[in-house]
């Protein structure tokens, strides 16, 4: 007779259970509802500008064919690749590491080849950037910085660009925001086990591009601090923790390491031995300048890549502001003040309990972890930017600018200073005291921003047409073929075919010798080499040994500034 009583209430109390366990959700992260409302939306806006016409927005090209022509190879020959890909496009003379490829090799088995399912998971890494760098800034700066680097980092040009396409430096951020939240939680929660994490983090980074073992020096200086400031009794687990993280750090390395041991050190050699045909570099002042502005307004504005000349003033205004804007934050937002910090205490630490005119211990306590917090993000970036602008000449070079990716470490610590800077704003109060103030003016920063970034977005569609045109055009390859062998030759001759011959290939097409091949397809960039789509092909047909058997069957231009020529081989 009770039972339909008793259901009654359990359904009626389902709902206060549900709330509960909600808010202890929420009490154990201390973040409110509106908050994660908030970070919610700005991660919808992430995903947005990340997974929309996702398969067409990245560049398809020589390196992506190589790029997923060596994932491939690695899952049907069931061997973890050694060498990432060449550090540099001529020569390659030494590589950068594998991880990149380790990671993507599960994709590429899931998807059979197919590059989306590989570009799809690169643009989940991606996404995973918004978070973290906000759990970060959060926790320095409160939750406006917190809110505001996320934003930001949802709609930046660099860290939508490196979430879009297949290239091995796009996992750097991710690399350099993973060590930068396990250095910062080591340092607040006092447990070394965290270093682990920032060692994975700093191994990613340094295997995506070679420039990411920059991040080596803030990572072993902060834990050299940590060591020096932290209890003597706690010292030794700190030790054993570190010691275990350069291990993990290492194992990523040691096929490579194998390698050497065995062969002879053959990329020891090559570093020691390579010698980049490029102009001398700038003189040191030249390079710390140009280095700065390219470092701090590349994440938002996309100088130099975008707007050379024309783009140069507001790459000025945004390096400024970053620069301007953290000294201001380091050297004066804490400075005790008797009135000031009470305010900044209760926006970063919600829960203390002030009394009296000075701030109580646990406001303190908040107050020292941001300014930690400052110094350690400002100390990174300064670092990073004096290390990679005297050291890698190319940050200086901003003539025929084709890539940017010598810096891209330095990103997330950008972006996490202009929020942090934001978050300063937002409880300050220039005007008189005045609350709203501060507030207005964080807001106006914050929106000129994001315009910014999102003016400077990468395109929807890549210019070349994606994967989706490579496909186009290597099922016309095909036609023309009849089913026979196919070589490929390419204008330049440097360049590689793989961006056609990896489409090709994944549909089953025999790729042979261009001398032993039936068909013989030549791919002409007009970027590179000029009069394709006529005479160029023909000076090359007329200089072939066997020239006169080649006709030509097909012409069509597979994207801006390439035409690809079908010929087939006469008996």
């Amino acid at each position: 007779m009770n039972r339909p009583t008793d259901e009654s209430a359990v359904a009626e109390a389902a709902p206060h259970v549900r709330a509960g366990r909600l808010g202890r959700l929420v009490e154990r992260f201390g973040v409110g509802g509106r908050e994660w409302a908030g970070l919610g939306l700005i991660l919808l806006v992430a995903a947005t500008d990340r997974f929309v016409n996702l398969p067409a927005r990245g560049v398809w090209d020589t390196d992506q064919g190589i790029e997923v022509g060596a994932i491939w190879n690695a899952v049907v020959s069931r061997e973890l690749p050694v060498y990432g890909s060449p550090a540099f496009t001529t020569g390659g003379s030494f590589h950068h590491g594998a991880l990149f490829y380790d990671l993507m090799m599960p994709f590429a088995w899931i998807g059979n080849g197919n590059p989306v399912f590989i570009v799809t998971a690169i643009a989940l890494f991606g996404l995973m950037v918004v978070p973290i760098m906000w759990w970060v800034a959060r926790s320095i700066g409160g939750t406006a910085a917190g809110l505001a680097t996320a934003l930001l980092a949802a709609v930046s040009p660099s860290l939508v660009d490196y979430s879009t396409f297949i290239w091995n430096p796009v996992l750097t951020e991710l690399g350099a925001a993973i060590a930068c939240l396990g250095a910062w939680q080591a340092w607040t929660t006092r447990r070394p086990r965290w270093w682990v994490l920032a060692a994975v983090g700093t191994a990613l980074a340094a295997q995506s591009h070679l420039s990411g073992l920059v991040l080596v020096l803030p990572m072993t200086l902060l834990f050299l601090i940590t060591v020096r400031r932290g209890p003597a009794g706690l010292r030794r687990g700190l030790w054993k923790w570190g010691l275990i993280g350069v291990g993990v750090f290492v194992l990523t390395w040691s096929p490579l390491l194998v390698s050497e041991l065995t062969h002879n050190f053959p990329e020891i050699r090559g570093i020691l031995s390579f010698q980049q045909p490029s102009p001398a570099a700038a003189d040191p002042l030249t390079r710390l300048f140009v280095g700065a502005v390219r470092i701090l307004a590349y994440p938002m504005t996309y100088w130099p890549l975008r707007d050379l000349q024309s783009g140069l003033p507001l790459a000025l205004s945004v390096a400024t502001a970053v620069l301007a804007g953290m000294i201001w934050r380091v050297t004066g937002s804490l400075a005790p003040r008797r009135q000031k910090p009470i305010a900044e205490a209760v926006t970063i630490a919600p829960h203390a309990v002030v009394s009296g005119p000075g701030p109580d211990p646990e406001s303190a306590t908040a107050l020292r972890r941001e300014r930690d917090g400052l110094v350690f993000v400002g100390g990174t970036l300064l670092l990073i930017s004096l290390a990679l602008s005297l050291g890698l000449k190319e940050i200086s070079q901003i003539l025929k600018v084709r890539e940017e990716h010598y810096h891209a470490v330095a990103d997330i610590f950008v972006i996490m200073s202009l929020g942090l800077v934001i978050g300063g704003l937002w409880r300050s109060r220039p005007l008189r005291g005045r609350t709203w103030s501060g507030r207005g003016l964080s807001a106006l920063a914050l929106g000129s921003l994001v315009l910014v970034g999102l003016s400077h977005l990468p395109p929807l569609t890549s210019p070349d047409g994606g994967w989706p045109a490579a496909q186009a055009a290597a099922a016309r390859i095909e036609a023309a073929a009849a089913g026979g062998d196919v070589g490929l030759v390419n204008l330049p001759f440097f360049k590689q075919s793989d961006a056609y011959g990896y489409p090709l290939e994944l549909d089953g097409v025999k790729v042979v010798s261009p001398d032993e091949a039936a068909t013989v397809v030549l791919l002409c960039d007009a970027g590179w080499y000029p009069g394709c789509g006529g005479a160029s092909e023909e000076l090359w047909r007329l200089g072939e040994a066997d020239g006169a058997t080649l006709k030509l069957v097909d012409r069509f231009q597979a994207a801006p500034q390439r035409v690809i020529s079908v010929y087939r081989r006469s008996p």
